[in-house]
């Protein structure tokens, strides 16, 4: 643990996790809900802000909205080299990619893609498997989400 993060106190645990479920929440609202008036709230989210705790915000978006109807978890296994690299630039240009990290286990990568349909799915492994870097991949359609 870090000096920032160890310089954290119960009640900026709570800020964090208030703000991790809703991060509009106002300073008035996020002050009831952690018995602080709303500018020593402010005060603290500024500070967690400025040590690095907090790194931004982000809206979350109704992807059905966008006729994104169908969600996957794609695992992709590269060919032993350098293609690494550029095979990362490719998929973070994707804008079906909602997440993308390079892991350990059996398979190189976790992709989660939301996609219009299953031909948009469909389109999508097929340019992945196209990716003359790409070795195999391995899907699982995503059918109720419990954590988000």
């Amino acid at each position: 643990m870090d000096e920032q993060t160890s310089a954290l106190d119960a009640i900026d645990t709570r800020i964090l996790g208030e703000i991790r479920h809703d991060a509009r929440i106002s300073w008035r609202e996020l002050g009831d809900r952690v018995h602080l008036a709303p500018t020593s709230v402010a005060d603290r989210v500024k500070r967690l802000e400025q040590q690095g705790v907090i790194t931004g915000y982000e809206a979350r978006i109704n992807a059905a909205a966008l006729g994104r109807t169908v969600q996957a978890i794609v695992d992709v296994s590269l060919v032993p080299g350098d293609g690494a690299d550029a095979f990362e630039q490719r998929i973070a240009a994707r804008d079906e990619v909602v997440f993308a990290a390079y892991v350990t286990g059996s398979a190189d990568y976790k992709i989660i893609v939301e996609c219009a349909g299953a031909p948009g799915l469909d389109a999508f492994i097929r340019w992945v498997r196209a990716d003359e870097v790409v070795a195999r991949t391995e899907s699982q359609l995503v059918l109720r989400t419990i954590l988000d």
